[in-house]
């Protein structure tokens, strides 16, 4: 992973928005930079940014909530921090931010926004808070401890990973090695060595149940089976011969029936013909006028057509007379018209020049009015004018005496209050010496508290202890208790079964159950056995040897004594399986409850122990906080003095920089204010001039304007003297519109007077020619309906009718011909089909009766046919059940042998997958992670060492024999000596830790990689000859493509280290950041 830019916005001392380029050539060209400044400046705030943009929290202020945000700068109103990165999975960039509402500085605070996104495309990945850490986790690999513990190694937690617990060492190692995997084969290991198992079992219990029949039984089945289709074949062929007698019988009688029925049928029919007999006559003459329809109709349409003809020509001889005298009207009116139009042109030519001088008089008349009018709007403006400005005056020289007033209580509380003048400048480094003391107080708290509570974490660690060993102890002999019953179990159930297997007697006990169903079925036939003789054929089998007659029954009674006796020794024998399964369950749990108390006994030593070194640590840690509050008390107070604030010792942090806020935003506001009165002050005057020199050159302008306006009224009243005197009230386009609209409707009455002239001639001309049509059409018809008349007329006589009127009488509607047709083909076809109906079935019968089926009864038959039928069917349900059980034989041993197939192959895969558990498996995956990653720990360690010798020759880091992860230093200074890392000093702790990073940072995996790594503090415990060392230790790693940050308040570092970013504090308790890559815009 390599950090490519880092961007900030109002964090800490570092307000306003920030830019960090680490891409920058100078970072590149050197691949290591520090970060300088005084105490307090901001240096480590770069790294809170860091984390920030990645986490979402700092490694000194923890997570950064809607609740809490102690990062955001004072007077600030919101914040962001972003961060644009590298990994094997590409390039990306995140982005956190929180304000306060509306961006108000004292506005509350908002939920904090985290997302991230692709840094070259900007498509973001996930916007939620909980969403982002995973997908940070995701492509980095780590979280934010590993983070801090292998990449970034915050003030105060740079030997996090030196003095951390073997526990907390094996993720960081998975993460940055990706030794994860061999956890996962571990637990795959174990759960499919179990799901083997598990299968085996089932296999074998599934084999114990499946039951198959003995030879013997099997071959009887075959006997019945074969002697049953014999006795079925005969039965079928009896029950054929009697159904055909039956059904012979059944259809003579069924012929007879149907003829007699016939019979009736054609008597009713006749009777019906009988009385249908006058509508058939009717129906006929209706036929035979149907056929005279069309000559009819004919001469029908043609008399109609002549006789309108005559009507359309007398009604056209009378109009043509009225016709004639409306055309000669028409021309009489045209001519009156045209004189009409011709006049009124006349008027309207005489007229128009004398309306051309009376518009040319009223235009001069209207632009002189225009003109007076503008002269007196633009009078009544210059005087409101004037008005507007005299009362601005006044105002304004009233609210100058104000702002005067005003300025003089801002100056006396200015002068009472000098002392605060300095808060402005002085706030920023104050608040941050009181958050440091507020912080400081704060882990003194939580210290004391984690003191007290780790002194009971030590008391519960040992009282678990002792408990998880007696609890061992009691597993222990549990264990050996279940052993020694599931071994007498397995005696007593050898015992019970006498070397056979359960299986076996379950199979014998099914053999018995079908024997004691066939006796008993036997023991039914009792009424048929006592008939049989020996000797004689079986009336059903055909058999002359009776096993099972009189006198040959085998007894009842011993087959259920021995089917009772194999029932109760199959449930002693299954209670004995589910016991023994059940103690080996036991034993099972007891096993895996040892492992995981022997697990729990050795972390709760590892915790006991623990505990006590972090009680030493918290004692330890609490003095030194102690130490370090006095002295952050003995700067405030120096800081104070000035301002008057002494004795602070007892008060609240919070109080006091409460207090001291309010008393800078007084100052800050009544300075505010007299910079604004004062600025109000100039502009009053400005204004007060200008309205002053405004109101002078107005007045002049005024009395032009009057003098003007005077002279343009007595003009206008000449011209409208001369108006009234010429042409009066005459209104010039009210007289020019009346003669047009005369002149209009004389032209539209002669347009409109033409059109009826013409009309009136037109329908002249087209009556005239349809009178000379009508007398041809009808000249031409005469002769055509004279032959057509004789014609229908034959016609009538050839169909029997004697006159027209006779012909009309017999027509009937289509309707009414249509039922009586089909009435009448209705009886024809009713008839024809008995008759054809009766001589079938007399021809039916005649057949049959030359058969001679039989000579019995119908009755005899049925009877005969009823027991055939129930013989049959008794037969093929035994016959049925007797397959059944054979497939099922042959499905079973198919089963069978499937069953001990997939059984030993199922034995060979489980103890194959048992070899590998025994080596690799275990439930929690430990098995096979520790032994990998004790051998990942080993080449770290190496990779440590060799760093660590670049920078000391004394001491070489090693593992703890009985913890792979435990780490150990040996002294070469003291003969070799195998000591614990805690006892390291600082120079010492730093230099160590210092390797175990580099070491970390070499060891990346597929899936992490560090390229970039940030050092917060640390180099001042190093005397000259070991910061020479480590700085060139570090340097060297530009070869490998890494670059390396360090912060540090060591003056030595800017003489060794070139590239620089330079924190640089400014007053207000604000900084700027200076250095190759660093832009920004710092807050005003």
């Amino acid at each position: 992973m390599r950090i490519i830019q880092i961007r900030f916005k109002n964090l800490n001392s570092l307000t306003g928005e920030w830019l960090i380029d680490l891409g920058h050539p100078d970072f590149v060209a050197e691949g290591i930079f520090a970060i300088t400044g005084p105490t307090g400046a901001g240096k480590s705030t770069i790294l809170d940014a860091l984390c920030l943009a990645l986490y979402g929290q700092t490694p000194r202020l923890g997570k950064i909530t809607k609740t809490s945000n102690e990062i955001m700068s004072r007077q600030s109103g919101e914040c962001f921090a972003e961060a644009t990165f590298e990994t094997q999975a590409g390039c990306f960039r995140c982005h956190w931010s929180q304000r306060r509402a509306r961006k108000h500085p004292e506005g509350e605070l908002q939920p904090p926004r985290h997302e991230i996104a692709r840094a070259d495309s900007g498509t973001i990945l996930e916007s939620s808070l909980r969403g982002v850490a995973g997908q940070i986790e995701a492509v980095t690999g780590m979280d934010f401890d590993r983070f801090t513990r292998s990449m970034l190694l915050a003030q105060g937690g740079f030997a996090a990973f030196l003095q951390a617990p073997p526990d907390e060492r094996a993720p960081l190692l998975e993460q940055i090695t990706g030794t994860e995997l061999y956890s996962q084969i571990s637990r795959h290991v174990h759960e499919r060595y179990r799901d083997e198992r598990t299968r085996l079992a089932q296999l074998e219990s599934e084999t114990a149940g499946i039951t198959l029949l003995a030879p013997r039984e099997e071959e009887d089945l075959l006997l019945k089976q074969s002697e049953g289709r014999a006795r079925e074949k005969t039965l079928e062929t009896r029950l054929t011969e009697t159904g055909s007698a039956r059904d012979w019988l059944l259809v003579v009688e069924r012929l007879k029936r149907e003829i007699s029925d016939l019979s009736t049928e054609t008597e009713e029919l006749q009777e019906r013909l009988e009385s249908f007999e006058p509508d058939r006559r009717r129906l006929d003459r209706a036929r035979a006028a149907l056929s005279l329809e069309g000559l009819q109709a004919g001469l029908d349409a043609l008399r109609k057509a002549q006789e309108e003809d005559r009507q359309a020509l007398a009604a056209g001889e009378a109009a043509l007379p009225e016709l004639e005298a409306l055309a000669t009207a028409g021309a009489r009116a045209v001519s009156l018209a045209e004189a009409q139009v011709a006049e009124k042109r006349k008027d309207q030519g005489e007229t128009a020049p004398r309306l051309r001088a009376i518009r040319a008089l009223d235009q001069r008349y209207s632009d002189q009015e225009e003109t007076l009018r503008r002269e007196r709007d633009s009078l009544g403006k210059d005087t409101s004018l004037i008005k507007e400005k005299e009362h601005a005056l006044a105002r304004l020289e009233e609210e100058e005496r104000a702002i005067d007033a005003t300025l003089a209580g801002i100056r006396a509380y200015l002068d009472a209050h000098n002392q605060d003048q300095v808060l402005p400048h002085k706030m920023a480094g104050l608040e941050e010496q009181m958050q440091q003391l507020h912080l400081h107080r704060q882990r003194a708290a939580q210290h004391g508290e984690t003191l007290a509570g780790s002194g009971v974490a030590l008391e519960r660690a040992r009282a678990a202890r002792e408990a998880l060993q007696i609890a061992r102890i009691d597993l222990e002999r549990e264990l050996g208790e279940v052993g020694r019953s599931i071994r007498e179990s397995r005696a007593g159930l050898e015992e019970l079964l006498q070397g056979k297997l359960l299986r076996e007697h379950r199979a014998e006990k099914d053999a018995l159950h079908r024997e004691l169903l066939l006796q008993r079925t036997i023991a039914d036939l009792e009424e048929h056995r006592t008939r049989l003789e020996d000797g004689c054929p079986c009336p059903l089998c055909g058999s002359r040897d009776h096993p099972f007659a009189e006198g040959n029954i085998p007894p009842l009674g011993e087959t259920e004594s021995r089917i009772a006796g194999l029932t109760a020794l199959i449930a002693r024998a299954e209670g004995e399986e589910e016991k023994i399964r059940q103690l080996e369950g036991t034993e099972r749990d007891l096993r895996e409850g040892l492992t995981v108390q022997e697990t729990h006994l050795a972390r709760a030593t590892h915790d006991e122990e623990m505990a006590r070194e972090r009680l030493a640590g918290v004692t330890r840690e609490l003095e030194r906080l102690s130490l370090e509050e006095e002295a952050l008390l003995s700067r405030l107070e120096d800081e104070l003095l000035p301002l008057g604030i002494t004795g602070i010792s007892s008060v609240d942090p919070g109080q006091l920089r409460s207090e001291l806020a309010r008393r800078l935003e007084r100052w800050t506001h009544q300075k505010a204010q007299q910079e604004e009165a004062e600025q109000r002050q100039r502009d009053l005057r400005s204004q007060l001039g200008e309205i002053e020199a405004i109101l002078a050159a107005k007045g002049e302008v005024l009395e032009e304007k009057k003098e003007r306006h005077q002279t343009l009224e007595r003009e206008l009243a000449t011209l409208r003297e001369e108006r009234l005197s010429r042409y009066g009230s005459l209104d010039p386009d009210e007289e020019e519109c009346r003669l047009q609209r005369a002149r209009d409707e004389a032209e539209e009455e002669e347009r409109q007077t033409r059109e009826d002239h013409a009309r009136a001639v037109q329908g002249v001309q087209d009556l005239r020619g349809r009178l000379e049509m009508l007398r041809d059409r009808l000249s031409r018809r005469e002769p055509e309906l004279a032959r057509r008349t004789e014609t229908f007329s034959q016609a009538l006589a050839e169909q029997g009718f004697s006159r027209e009127e006779e012909f009309l009488a017999a027509r009937l509607g289509p309707a009414e011909r249509d039922r009586l047709a089909e009435q009448a083909r209705e009886l024809d076809d009713l008839a024809t089909d008995l008759r054809a109906r009766r001589n079938d079935r007399e021809q039916r019968l005649a057949a049959e009766g030359a058969k001679d089926r039989t000579r019995e009864s119908l009755q005899v038959l049925e009877e005969r046919f009823l027991d055939c039928t129930t013989s049959l069917e008794e037969l093929r349900e035994e016959l049925r059940g007797i397959f059944l059980r054979l497939e099922e034989q042959k499905r079973a041993l198919r089963q069978h042998q499937e069953k001990q197939d997939a059984l030993e192959r199922q034995a060979q895969e489980t103890r194959r997958w048992a070899d590998l558990h025994e080596l690799i498996g275990s439930s929690d995956g430990k098995k096979y992670r520790n032994f990998v990653q004790g051998l990942t720990f080993e080449i770290m360690i190496g990779q440590a060492n060799g760093q660590l010798r670049r920078m000391s020759d004394r001491y070489i880091l090693t593992r703890q024999g009985g913890d792979p992860l435990e780490l150990r230093v040996v002294d070469t200074y003291q003969a070799g000596e195998v000591r614990s890392t805690r006892t390291l000093s600082g120079g010492e702790s730093f230099i160590v830790s210092l390797a175990l990073a580099l070491g970390l940072s070499r060891m990346a995996s597929k899936k992490v990689r560090v390229d970039s790594l940030f050092l917060d503090e640390g180099f001042g415990t190093l005397d000259e000859e070991a910061l020479d060392v480590a700085l060139d230790t570090l340097g060297s790693l530009h070869q490998e493509g890494k670059m390396i940050g360090i912060i540090s308040h060591v003056s030595a570092l800017k003489d060794r280290i070139s590239t620089r970013i330079s924190v640089e504090p400014r007053t207000g308790g604000r900084s700027r950041l200076r250095g190759p890559g660093c832009s920004g815009t710092p807050h005003p």
